[in-house]
């Protein structure tokens, strides 16, 4: 397990960690900040271990790798953990970051994401639904609703 699977891993386990770095992935913090993060609690990331983890979570947004495939980069185990947030979550109608957290490594246990169809609109369709009742709608595998 490499060190930024063994940090992802840890925070799926630590709520406070977990917070952390979705504060930092939310704010749209660099890698000097996660990497800095990751030093405090004992992992050694480096700004290219960064930057693989950044570029498998764009490929699995653009389609070009399963999720399947990123939980083996980012250490994943389709791990979920209550992510909901009335705070937050109540101010949205589809997804949003705390439906998937960050480098989308865990899941809000509300949150389900199942395909739904591919025709020839150009892309695969997915059902994305909130299981505490924010949204039920059909989009693409990010939850944006092309037209």
């Amino acid at each position: 397990m490499n060190q930024m699977q063994a940090l992802l891993e840890k925070a799926r386990n630590d709520k406070e960690l977990m917070a952390k770095l979705d504060a930092l992935g939310a704010s749209g913090a660099g890698p000097d900040k996660i990497i800095a993060l990751a030093a405090e609690y004992g992992f050694s990331i480096t700004a290219e271990d960064y930057t693989n983890a950044c570029e498998s979570a764009m490929a699995l947004k653009s389609g070009e790798i399963s999720e399947v495939e990123l939980d083996s980069v980012a250490g994943g185990d389709g791990a979920t953990q209550n992510r909901w947030d009335p705070k937050v979550c109540n101010n949205y109608n589809r997804t949003h970051y705390n439906c998937v957290g960050f480098f989308k490594a865990t899941w809000c246990d509300h949150y389900v994401r199942t395909w739904y169809d591919q025709d020839n609109i150009g892309y695969t369709r997915f059902h994305h639904i909130c299981g505490m009742g924010r949204f039920d709608y059909i989009a693409d595998q990010d939850g944006n609703i092309k037209s």
